[in-house]
């Protein structure tokens, strides 16, 4: 698995350049440098689990590369997909509490990357140590989080199955889409967007060969290109 991220055997040394965590925002190099030093370097494998629901939160992380996704697993049974990870984005974010406290959901890696690991007591004295990386976690709780939320409770209150799926396409191209020659592309399958959206797997396939055929969108295995998602909202 190769990584970006410039190593010295475990201990990271530099980000990718093109990576500019908003959890480190506004700090120097120096400071940045230091709190790097305190990290463990991580690989991570897709559809591996990094975080369990419930269990003691006494990791934080900073995802170099790849995606994952938050869920929550009901009482009955049932999984819930969450929030979406990208390149950047932090999680484990209940380690940073004062009171020894739970992860609320799983964290699941979609695809292989890396990501830089703290223990909470080491994370915890860095909130105190340098009091603007307290000030970007409630910055990152206060937007990301909460603009996930409005993304999920639009696409779950549009009229109809139609208009959650496209709600929920147009959001994850937003936040977590490549683009590519031929458009935005969104790794997603139809089992999840289904989940998403609480609607049946026949009716994702119907939908989105609908859009196909009218050349909104290319399905591929496991990801789907969007040409066009303003449209998808209108047609």
């Amino acid at each position: 698995m190769t990584c970006a991220c410039k190593l010295s055997g475990n201990q990271i040394i530099a980000l990718p350049k093109e990576l500019n965590p908003r959890f480190l925002s506004g700090l120097t190099e120096a400071e940045i440098s230091s709190i790097l030093s305190f990290a463990k370097h991580r690989y991570l494998r897709a559809s591996s689990i990094v975080t369990n629901q419930d269990d003691p939160a006494d990791r934080f992380f900073i995802l170099t590369s790849g995606r994952g996704r938050y869920f929550f697993i009901t009482d009955e049974g049932r999984k819930i997909n969450l929030l979406w990870l990208t390149a950047g984005q932090i999680f484990g974010g209940a380690t940073m509490i004062s009171p020894p406290s739970r992860y609320l959901a799983t964290t699941e890696i979609a695809t292989d990357g890396c990501a830089l690991v703290w223990e909470r007591k080491v994370v915890r004295d860095l909130l105190l140590r340098y009091p603007k990386l307290f000030d970007n976690a409630l910055s990152i709780m206060a937007t990301d989080y909460l603009t996930g939320l409005i993304s999920a409770n639009i696409s779950l209150n549009a009229d109809d199955a139609n208009g959650r799926i496209a709600h929920l396409l147009v959001s994850l191209a937003s936040g977590i889409g490549k683009i590519t020659p031929g458009g935005v592309e969104v790794s997603i399958t139809n089992e999840e967007l289904a989940n998403y959206t609480n609607v049946t797997h026949f009716t994702v396939s119907r939908s989105l060969s609908d859009w196909e055929r009218a050349g909104l969108l290319t399905k591929q295995r496991g990801k789907i290109v969007l040409r066009k998602p303003e449209r998808l909202l209108v047609h």
